[in-house]
């Protein structure tokens, strides 16, 4: 090892030891506080101490995973100082290894399948080499997945579910789960500083504190299974791409409407359409100019709502029978509202690239109109209305685990049926809450089914 690069080495770890060293003073704090709860029960409700605690578990763990970062290192790093290469004349030698499953080779499913479920030694030396070498590849560990990684040619149909399975979801706001904790804050400010002008010379000019109300929203676990025949994994060529793309479409749809009007109990997250506060507007007619009108009317309250924030709505989701609707319409001539292609004529609203398409599909009031089949369509007094939602995505907030859903589980319950069950799960942490005003939807009388 020369200098250079001993000294970012040594970098390295003094930085971990800075990290540890933080770590453990939050985690002393952490006790303190619960100790004070706890010594002095008249001060603090349950609520509090119950906070307190699950803080303290918290920084236990941080603290415990920085040092088994920071152990091992400074293992690496000794064994490096120790064992240097030793020079020689002889030409090096490249080895460059293919990964164990390839689309058209050996079933990634089926040895899954063999290893957890028969206790196959050689399947599980595959796929444990399998694993070792896409976390080789990604950089990766196996706390980042949580579990087994799929190959690269189950990733392009996971993707293709991801596109046509969450389209409400992939639009808003992305971000990454915190490694640790069941809930995830987001501070809100409710009242902001004050401005004005001095009234007259010499005198006191306004002022006023700033107010802060954490949200705190709570990290749901997602997760599903598909019951798999024997046959199906053992002897049928194409059970890969059927089952794996099925499981993640299954995962992806439940997210995406749980995203949309999922009911915060029973631990589902707390969807948009849910959501208190959100603006709105009822459409009482069911034409497009009774209904055209109520989305400006969205547009408009949400960009008042906070708009002096920095955010405006951004964009427009609809059923796709609702869209529909919209391209069904005529004018008294018998021509199109809403041409799908072509030349501009008699349009309300569209920059010539409508279409009936699935997911972005066309604009309106020059905002991205976007069709996705999980808004709900049993909703209102006749429970068969659909809604049209209209958001400001930048504060609309999907946090999920990196690499989610990805863990592939063989339970076998079904032994007397030949039945095996995989399974997925993930962590996902939902909300539409940090500025409700920032959302809105048409909902009303006029969006029952439209006829064609």
């Amino acid at each position: 090892m020369d200098e250079e690069t001993e000294k970012s080495a040594a970098k390295t770890v003094t930085e971990l030891i800075a990290t540890y060293n933080e770590a453990v003073e939050s985690y002393r704090q952490a006790a303190d506080a619960v100790d004070e709860a706890t010594n002095y029960p008249d001060n603090y409700d349950d609520d509090e101490l119950k906070k307190r605690q699950s803080e303290f578990q918290s920084a236990v763990v941080v603290a415990e995973r920085i040092k088994e970062q920071l152990d091992s290192t400074q293992t690496r790093e000794e064994a490096r100082k120790k064992y240097q290469t030793i020079k020689t004349n002889a030409p090096g030698i490249a080895v460059k290894e293919p990964d164990m499953y390839v689309k058209g080779g050996r079933s990634f499913l089926q040895d899954l399948y063999a290893a957890q479920v028969k206790n196959d030694g050689g399947a599980m030396a595959r796929i444990t080499k399998h694993n070792d070498h896409e976390m080789e590849k990604y950089a990766i560990t196996s706390a980042t997945f949580g579990g087994i990684i799929p190959p690269a040619y189950l990733i392009d149909l996971y993707a293709k579910a991801s596109r046509n399975g969450r389209v409400f979801a992939d639009q808003c706001n992305q971000g990454d789960l915190p490694a640790v904790g069941m809930s995830v804050v987001f501070p809100r400010l409710t009242q902001g500083l004050a401005v004005a002008a001095q009234t007259t010379q010499n005198t006191a000019v306004v002022t006023q504190d700033i107010t802060e109300t954490d949200l705190s929203v709570p990290v749901n676990t997602l997760s599903g299974f598909s019951p798999v025949s024997r046959q199906g994994i053992e002897r049928a060529a194409y059970s890969d791409q059927i089952l794996f793309e099925d499981l993640i479409a299954r995962y992806w749809a439940i997210l995406d409407t749980y995203c949309l009007n999922g009911s915060g109990a029973n631990n589902q997250p707390l969807g948009l359409l849910g959501t208190g506060g959100i603006s709105s507007s009822t459409a009482s007619t069911a034409t497009v100019a009774g209904v055209w009108p109520k989305i400006a009317d969205v547009i408009q309250q949400i960009n008042t709502a906070v708009g002096g924030l920095g955010y405006s709505a951004s964009k427009i989701f609809m059923h796709p029978r609702r869209w529909g609707f919209f391209e069904a319409a005529l004018d008294s001539q018998n021509r199109p509202l809403l041409p799908a292609s072509g030349p501009l004529f008699n349009v309300i609203a569209t920059d010539g690239n409508n279409s009936p398409d699935y997911g972005l599909v066309g604009n309106m009031h020059g905002l991205p109109v976007y069709t996705d089949a999980n808004i709900p369509t049993n909703t209102g007094a006749t429970t068969n209305q659909d809604s049209i939602i209209v958001i400001a995505s930048p504060v609309v907030h999907l946090l999920e685990r990196s690499g989610d859903p990805v863990t592939l589980a063989f339970e076998q319950t079904g032994a007397t049926t030949l039945t095996v069950n995989l399974i997925a799960y993930g962590y996902v942490a939902f909300t539409a809450g940090r500025y409700p005003g920032a959302s809105g939807a048409v909902t009303g009388q006029g969006l029952v089914p439209p006829t064609f």
